[in-house]
């Protein structure tokens, strides 16, 4: 979805509104907003083009590059909505509430756009609660993005949110045809080590596989990464994958027969991702001839 220009025009006419100072109370509630950087997955770089001997390359592993990406650059659109909020001054202040708006969309003509977020507690910490809101002019409002958050800010707690592209297409709002048509549901975790993101797409968006997926990243840059590909023969695949900061790694690869059947097999790869170890029982994975399979190094767990 194209949220850039919406997102701009949304700040041009808060700031038109705006005036005055921030106060820290508002900085407190932006702070519990999602960024991009708290959502981000971050898998190991690739250096050069590798030059892999028998196997080839891992393309679990690509694959889950490619997934990366593609769920980063889903996040980031979702996310450069919100990042225009912390850019103009609230039009309503009380103790415990923040409102933004209503203020005209002017990408779509008759649509309206309002940001409201409270304020609870639980023992020493803050919740805040957010709505990103929409509806024809006049109308009653949708909600585009809601969620919550707790913690004192979004680099330490734990919070979720809701984008719903349904609400959109009802609206006449979606731009894109990579758009997911279900809701996308996430959910992320700061307060420690590992930080954790879960990704639920209920439908095929961004590119990628409709799929529930999870990341976990420890601060030594080693981690995990569950997620889904078709394969070149239509298959979808289910991956957990273990990888070291290095970027080698180990994958469980579970593949969904046409009557729902489920066989898998294990594959390693080195730090070029070229692959070295297969165990497959089944010869479901096309590389190993015959009852034969690479039999080299994996990565410690």
């Amino acid at each position: 979805m194209r949220w850039v220009n919406r997102a701009a025009v949304l700040a041009a006419a808060l700031a038109l509104a705006g005036c005055g100072t921030w106060s820290n109370e508002d900085i407190a509630f932006v702070e519990a907003l999602p960024t991009s950087q708290a959502l981000r997955l971050a898998l190991p770089a690739q250096g050069a083009q590798p030059l892999c001997a028998g196997l080839g390359e891992s393309q679990v592993w690509l694959g889950a590059r490619r997934t990366g990406d593609g769920l980063n650059a889903g996040v980031d659109a979702m996310i450069v909505l919100v990042d225009a909020v912390k850019s103009v001054l609230p039009t309503e202040r009380h103790e415990d509430r923040r409102v933004w708006g209503p203020f005209d969309d002017g990408k779509h003509p008759g649509r309206e756009i309002r940001v409201t977020m409270t304020r609870d507690r639980a023992g020493d910490l803050p919740i805040y609660h957010y709505a990103f809101e929409a509806r024809p002019r006049g109308g009653a409002f949708q909600s585009v993005i809601d969620g919550s958050f707790t913690g004192a800010s979004a680099r330490s707690g734990h919070g979720q949110f809701t984008l719903r592209f349904p609400v959109l297409r009802a609206l006449g709002m979606n731009d894109s045809a990579t758009d997911p048509t279900g809701d996308v549901a996430v959910t992320y975790d700061r307060t420690g080590d590992p930080r954790t993101i879960a990704l639920q797409l209920s439908q095929d968006g961004f590119g990628v596989t409709a799929f529930d997926y999870g990341y976990v990243a420890f601060a030594a840059g080693q981690g995990q990464f569950s997620f889904a590909l078709t394969d070149a023969q239509s298959r979808t695949l289910l991956i957990d994958a273990d990888f070291t900061a290095t970027g080698s790694g180990h994958a469980r690869v579970t593949v969904l027969g046409p009557n729902g059947g489920r066989l898998a097999y294990d594959q390693c790869w080195d730090d070029a991702s070229c692959i070295t170890n297969v165990r497959d029982p089944f010869g479901i994975s096309g590389l190993c001839q015959g009852a034969t399979c690479p039999a080299g190094a994996c990565p410690p767990p």
